[in-house]
Order: structure tokens, then C-alpha cells, then sequence
């Protein structure tokens, strides 16, 4: 027999054995990817230390829905736990990190809640500054736009940045750097910026370890009234400006107070020039909801900060009266020579289509 045709019958044997997988997906079969998250038996209970195959699909559908459990590596550990309680919440399931029955028959259902993606919001468009207090929250995936390291913007030589990853949003980082430069000018040095921006979760960490604080120190409190206290200072996740990349909290490295300090007199006095307010105040505690935070500055950009220290308000005061008509956004411009403050009109009737 000849060497072509001997390539010419084993070619025609490969192609017969190829046949049958052809036609099975021609035919829609389902062949499951590598990767692809494979039901675990519904009688499975799955908790922290688990481990095995089913621990691995579990991990693996967490991830297809958007929920990081970290590695799919077949142990059930922190992470693990963690996202399955985040899917358990979404999902209107208890939350107790357990994959039992109920949680894995919802999990690898096809109505089964993924993750929403992070929406990347402006936070900056628009007439009026944001207000972000406990009646006016923010969406949890919302993360503000050109985000930069503080420590990309300010010199190091001004201030100190107290955690090396804090982020502000540009204006806002530019507008800080400014400030801290006339600062220096003036002969008030040595700053630290213990906080800038900080997400959802972030938040719900700072919050939860407010309130072990709490606990920790008052032995025989209830961590409902745990809870009250921190929320004096603390705001719920999705309450904080900081969430927005707009608030800085400012103080002295290695001091014990801001208030009272000269670094504190000089920022009450000037950060309006540079846009920034001082957001909590003694007297506005009731409006706003915190106690008195001498550290905590908003950037709204220098007309509005200029006009809010003029009426002595704060921004809840603020936006109240201009959407009621009490406060003018720009004074100076009220009159036209006719009685008619026609470019004020113009720009309250922008706000009404933005609303």
C-alpha cells in the first residue's frame, strides 16, 4: 500500500471519529466551558471550612454573578462567606453566609440577583453642589469620576497623607493643593488628611468599627444603642459625603484636637476662598444631623462656598432656600437696570429642567 494512500485513510478515520462531536453541537448541546459554574446537589449545606468540588462550583457561580469570593480554589473561607452574604442580601435570602438548600437552589437559578456594576458619576455637573445627608442618600455602586491619589496632587512637603491610597476627585485635590500653598504663604504649616474619598463598603467598615468601639468601652451597652451613639459621628453607608470624593477631613499630625488649634483658625477663616465649607458647625447640628466636626471640609466650588459663609447656612439651609426662591444664587447680578434679574432667571429655570 502507498504512503498517499495511507495518509488518505487515515485522514478519512479521523474525520468519521470527528463526526459525532460536530453534529452534537450542531445540534445545541450544551458543552460547559472550563470555567462555567456547574449546580452543586441541593442537599448540600456548605459553610466556613468547607472544602471540595462543590465548594469550587459554588465559588465560581458567586463570580458569574459579579460577587468576589476571591479564588475559586475549593475552600470556604472569609471571602467566600462574605459573598455569598452579599448575594444572600440581594437575593432577600438571610444573610448567615451558609449555603444551604434554599440559598443554593436561588443561586444557580436563572432569576438569581448579580452584582450591579459600579456607576461612575459626575459629581461635580450642575448649578447646585450635591447634598448627600440621612435623608438624601446615594446609590451604593455610585463611584464619582476622575478620582485621583492625593498624594499624585499635593506636595508632600505641605501635608501629610495619612493613608497612601486616599483618593479625591481632581478639582477637588487641585483646589486642596491651592489652599494648602496660601496656607504656607501665611505661615500656617504642618496639615494631614486622614480622609478624603471613601466608598459604600468602606463606609460600612468605618461604621461597624465605630460601634465596636463603643461596645468595647460601655461593657453593659446594647449595640442598638451602640449603633446610636456612632451615628452621631458616623454616617450609614450611602449617607457619607465622603462617598462622593468631595470631603476632606483635615487636622495636625499627631495631634490629640484640630479645634482650637492655629492650623484649624486659619482653615475656618479661609477655605471658603478655595471652595470648601466647613460642613458640621455647633449650631446646625440639628439641621445637619452631626455633631460639630472642626476637621470635616465639602468642596461646592468658591461661589457657592463664598455665598453659604455670608448667610451663615449650611447646605441643607442653603439649597432649601434656593429651590423655594428665599436665597439668590448671585446676588450681584438681581438687577438688569429694568427691576428683572434676567440672567438668574435664566439659570433658576436651567435648575427646573435639570430637576
Amino acid at each position: 500500500m502507498s504512503t498517499q494512500i495511507r495518509r488518505t485513510m487515515a485522514a478519512l478515520l479521523i474525520l468519521i471519529l470527528l463526526i459525532p462531536a460536530v453534529s452534537a453541537i450542531g445540534e445545541g448541546e450544551n458543552v460547559p466551558a472550563a470555567n462555567t459554574a456547574q449546580p452543586v446537589s441541593p442537599a448540600a449545606v456548605l459553610r466556613n471550612g468547607s472544602k471540595g468540588e462543590d465548594v469550587k462550583q459554588l465559588q465560581l457561580r458567586l463570580t458569574e454573578l459579579g460577587y468576589d469570593p476571591g479564588k475559586a480554589d475549593g475552600v470556604f473561607g472569609k471571602g467566600t462567606k462574605t459573598a455569598l452574604q452579599e448575594f444572600q442580601k440581594r437575593n432577600g435570602l438571610e444573610a448567615d453566609g451558609e449555603a444551604g438548600p434554599q440559598t443554593i437552589e436561588k443561586l444557580f437559578s436563572g432569576d438569581a440577583a448579580a452584582k450591579p456594576q459600579p456607576q461612575t458619576v459626575d459629581v461635580l455637573e450642575g448649578y447646585l453642589p450635591m447634598l448627600v445627608n440621612k435623608t438624601h442618600p446615594v446609590d451604593e455602586f455610585l463611584v464619582p469620576g476622575d478620582l485621583v491619589l492625593l498624594a499624585d496632587v499635593l506636595d508632600s512637603k505641605l501635608v501629610k497623607i495619612k493613608y497612601a491610597d486616599t483618593k479625591a476627585v481632581r478639582e477637588v485635590a487641585e483646589a486642596l493643593d491651592e489652599m494648602l500653598q496660601a496656607a504656607k504663604a501665611d505661615g500656617v504649616t504642618k496639615w494631614q488628611i486622614s480622609t478624603a474619598y471613601r466608598s459604600y463598603a468602606q463606609q460600612e467598615k468605618t461604621l461597624n468599627n465605630k460601634i465596636s468601639h463603643y461596645l468595647s468601652a460601655n461593657k453593659g451597652w446594647s449595640r442598638s444603642k451602640a449603633r446610636s451613639a456612632a451615628l452621631r459621628t458616623v454616617a450609614e453607608p450611602g449617607c457619607s459625603e465622603h462617598q462622593l470624593g468631595l470631603a476632606i477631613d483635615i487636622n495636625v499630625p499627631g495631634a490629640s484636637s484640630f479645634a482650637g488649634t492655629k492650623q484649624c483658625k486659619w482653615l475656618h477663616e479661609h477655605c471658603w476662598e478655595f471652595g470648601f465649607i466647613v460642613r458640621y458647625t455647633a449650631d446646625k447640628k440639628e439641621i445637619t444631623g452631626f455633631e460639630a466636626e472642626a476637621w470635616h471640609i465639602r468642596y461646592v466650588g468658591t461661589e457657592h462656598a463664598l455665598r453659604i459663609r455670608e448667610l451663615g447656612m449650611c447646605l441643607e439651609e442653603y439649597l432649601e432656600g434656593i429651590e423655594n426662591g428665599t436665597v439668590k444664587l448671585f446676588p450681584e447680578q438681581e438687577t438688569d437696570g429694568t427691576g428683572e434679574n434676567k440672567e438668574n432667571g435664566e439659570i433658576e429655570e436651567i435648575l427646573l429642567d435639570d430637576d
